[in-house]
């Protein structure tokens, strides 16, 4: 015959002892969530730490890389405008017109504001000529040739007002469409191909 089990009796002393366990192993969870609250927070802080600084020298990669660029965009604008001018120079006839005088980065100026620069002016007693010139001429830059540089000219040099007036816009290369638009205006085409430029005068309008 089976034996009866023996009764354990759970004592008040026992239950103390349980409550006393159960309370060390709830602080050991929380010096272990302390721990890895902290750890957490110190990986955090070595991550913003590192994207910032990353962030920071993308952005400084980002900012030298574009002055470049607007440093050789510039050089070749300048480099463009040089060649035009020194052909231009030689015999100072544009589009069958002979002019007496050439200037080159001319400032139109209103009190102590520069309204805008004009890359070359051709002058002679009857007719002036206003001559744009780009590393890539854009559309943008044959209106604003219009609209702006001419209309400055005219309002600030009132001294020119009956002469007639000639747009030139010239460069190495041309978006696609922006020497149709010079064209439809009767704005001079002058291209530099290599070490030749070529003028393309036909049809050029009297402003």
């Amino acid at each position: 015959m089976k034996e009866p089990e023996e009764k354990k009796e759970f004592t008040y002393e026992m239950l103390m002892e349980s409550f006393k366990e159960s309370r060390m192993e709830i602080a050991e969870i929380r010096e272990m969530h302390k721990m890895a609250k902290q750890e957490f927070e110190e990986i955090r802080a070595k991550n913003d730490k590192y994207l910032k600084e990353k962030f920071a020298e993308t952005d400084r990669l980002i900012k030298a890389n574009a002055k470049q660029i607007g440093g050789i965009d510039r050089s070749n604008g300048l480099m463009a405008e040089e060649a035009v001018f020194n052909v231009l120079d030689k015999d100072k006839t544009f589009a069958g017109i002979k002019f007496d005088d050439m200037h080159k980065n001319v400032p139109i100026v209103s009190g102590f504001r520069t309204m805008t620069e004009l890359d070359i002016l051709m002058i002679n007693g009857e007719s002036v000529s206003l001559i744009e010139t780009k590393y890539k001429v854009e559309k943008k830059d044959v209106i604003d040739l219009i609209n702006n540089k001419l209309a400055y000219f005219r309002q600030y040099h009132p001294t020119y007002s009956n002469h007639k007036v000639l747009l030139g816009i010239g460069g190495m290369s041309f978006e696609d469409n922006a020497e149709e638009v010079a064209r439809e205006n009767g704005i001079g085409i002058i291209k530099i191909i290599g070490d030749k430029i070529e003028f393309y005068t036909d049809g050029i309008k009297i402003y």
